[in-house]
């Protein structure tokens, strides 16, 4: 496959991006995410507080994979920040840091 030139515009544009409105509350459930005898634990919760579904994997991608696929959620924010909380899990499992989950 031969690959084509990306044509960039003489001028580019950036936004800066500061203050933007951080989260917004998926309205199917939300996430606890621990690390427990070396692998990382994915709680879906509904908004009743009760545990609704458990995933557990040292696999990054197959745990975000399977929670997308299941479709526990359904607001692209909330797909980023669960793939960016099962990789810094991931990076204190491999370090031996303690990984402590952040609000959203």
């Amino acid at each position: 496959m031969k690959l084509k030139k990306i044509k960039f515009p003489k001028k580019i544009e950036f936004e800066d991006v500061k203050d933007y409105e951080r989260y917004v509350e998926d309205k199917n459930c939300f996430l606890l995410i621990r690390i427990k005898d070396k692998k990382i634990e994915v709680g879906i919760c509904n908004y009743k507080y009760e545990l609704i579904k458990a995933y557990r994997s040292i696999d990054v991608q197959t745990l975000y994979k399977k929670i997308i696929d299941d479709k526990w959620i359904t607001d692209m924010k909330h797909a980023a920040y669960l793939g960016m909380e099962l990789q810094e899990a991931r990076n204190c499992l491999e370090i031996g840091k303690k990984y402590v989950q952040k609000a959203a």
